[in-house]
């Protein structure tokens, strides 16, 4: 039995790899549209648990990591943006506010799914139009919830973060490492 890192998310591979896990990495396409129009926290582990279920079908005797991030503001669910100005509207909204990122970390394996949830506070700083601009032409926003990536992001517009700064970037370490995800993984 392997562990499998169901993402694509560099970021997610290197905190993996810096906890001292070895694994590989099967990518899934999964429909991530919110059809049942779940709120944001019941969301981002549907998604991450559809994540891991697919990759568990083609690798049914491995341990699937699988996760999912969303910003939320508002108690709406925000994803990655669909286009430049798109990314601009919702950075633009963002402004002077402040939202959660939440990230979703799910362990398949055998007939189990274990999953855990995380969410941070961001506020950001009063942000121009020229500021929003200059962000999104320096850096790739596509393929970010919420337009950025707060590696990036910090030095532009961050005002101030209340919580796991890991869990922004994708992969909620604080409660991973108190988990039965890891306890699971550990005992392999």
């Amino acid at each position: 039995m392997g562990i499998i890192l169901a993402s694509s998310s560099p970021r997610r591979k290197k905190i993996l790899e810096n906890l001292g896990y070895n694994f590989h990495i099967v990518v899934p396409n999964i429909d991530e549209h919110n059809i049942n129009n779940l709120n944001p926290i019941d969301y981002v582990i549907d998604v991450s648990k559809r994540k891991g279920l697919k990759i568990h079908q083609e690798y049914p005797n491995d341990f699937i990591i699988s996760g999912d991030t969303i910003i939320e503001f508002n108690n709406k669910i925000i994803g990655k943006p669909i286009s430049k100005e798109d990314a601009f509207r919702t950075l633009n909204i963002l402004s002077g506010k402040s939202h959660y990122v939440i990230s979703a970390l799910s362990l398949t394996f055998s007939d189990n799914q274990i999953n855990i949830f995380d969410s941070t506070k961001v506020s950001f700083k009063n942000l121009s139009k020229i500021e929003i601009e200059d962000y999104i032409n320096k850096f790739n926003v596509l393929d970010k919830a919420g337009s950025y990536n707060v590696e990036d992001a910090q030095e532009y517009f961050i005002k101030n973060i209340d919580g796991c700064y890991n869990n922004i970037v994708g992969f909620p370490e604080e409660k991973f490492l108190k988990s039965k995800i890891k306890q699971t993984l550990d005992s392999q």
